[in-house]
Formats: structure tokens, sequence, C-alpha cells
């Protein structure tokens, strides 16, 4: 297991965060961008271009990378689009 997922495994609900699927309420840790369900929804693509620019922390002091940004915008359009 690499550091980064080390790290996020051994993340727990600090705080309200919800999956970041639309309309999902499922509360998940921070470090987590979504429930187990929605996460493998995405193309694995997606999720790897995720938890490339995912910096261990961000969601702490609240300063995702500007690339992570474009991903999680990336990833909205893609779920618009699904039927």
């Amino acid at each position: 297991m690499t550091d980064k997922a080390a790290y996020v495994k051994s993340q727990g609900q600090t705080r309200k965060h919800h999956c970041h699927w639309p309309g999902c309420e499922k509360q998940v840790p921070p470090a987590m961008w979504g429930c187990s369900t929605h996460w493998f929804k995405l193309p694995a693509a997606l999720r790897s271009k995720i938890w490339a620019t995912y910096r261990p922390g961000q969601e702490v002091n609240g300063t995702p990378s500007t690339a992570y940004v474009e991903v999680a915008k990336e990833v909205q359009m893609w779920i618009k689009e699904q039927p």
C-alpha cells in the first residue's frame, strides 16, 4: 500500500462531508471523493485522475491543487452526460 493510500484509509469522519455524486447524501470521510458505489461508477480513467491529483491533507487545509479542481469539474461534467 502506498503512503497516500494508507493516509486516506486512516482518515475518519472528522466533519460532515458527503459523496460528491450529485444527489448522494451518504457521508464519507473528507479524504474520500465519494461513497464506494459512486466511486466505482466512475470510469477507471477518471478515478485515476482524481487519485493522481489528490494531495493528502488538502481536505484539512482546504487547498486542493488547480489540477485536482480541474479533474473534479471534468468528473462532474461526465456525470451530467450520463443517461
